[in-house]
């Protein structure tokens, strides 16, 4: 035996192996690694779109949050005013109730007053009449009373 014979044996072998290999092994292979890698790739295409997706989404979010904000403030801020308005309102009309009805009160009472004093003013003329008839001791007529009434009112 012949080392020579044997490995040309050997390298032939292996040069009818890699020939196999190479047309019927690494075409499957090398197509199944290739569409793994084009998957690999669509993969991570589309989980960039998506991450660009969820930006443009976050910024649309976070624009229309803050524009609802905005709204929200503004709502409050006219309901603030409006509700400011209406104690406003309310007060100022309070006010002028309370004065009406101080302004009616102060009248009631000065009538009322005017009244007492009037009947104070005829209970005492008619008390002053007795006690002058009295002392005098005759009866004083029309004229005569009403002389000493005007006295008194005067001097009242």
């Amino acid at each position: 035996m012949n080392i020579n014979a044997t490995l040309l044996g050997q390298t032939l072998a292996f040069v009818i192996f890699v020939a196999i290999c190479w047309k019927y092994v690494w075409p499957p292979i090398i197509a199944i690694m290739e569409e793994r890698e084009k998957r690999i790739a669509d993969g991570l295409e589309a989980a960039k779109k998506a991450d660009d997706s969820l930006e443009e989404a976050q910024l649309a979010f976070d624009q229309e949050m803050n524009k609802a904000k905005a709204e929200a403030a503004e709502i409050l801020e006219k309901a603030n005013s409006r509700a400011s308005q209406i104690v406003n309102d309310a007060t100022e009309k309070a006010e002028v109730e309370a004065e009406k009805i101080l302004s009616s009160a102060s009248k009631t009472i000065e009538n009322d007053v005017n009244k007492a004093k009037e009947e104070l003013r005829q209970k005492m003329s008619e008390l002053i009449i007795d006690t002058s008839e009295k002392i005098l001791g005759d009866e004083i007529g029309p004229e005569k009373h009403q002389e000493l009434l005007k006295k008194a009112a005067a001097e009242l």
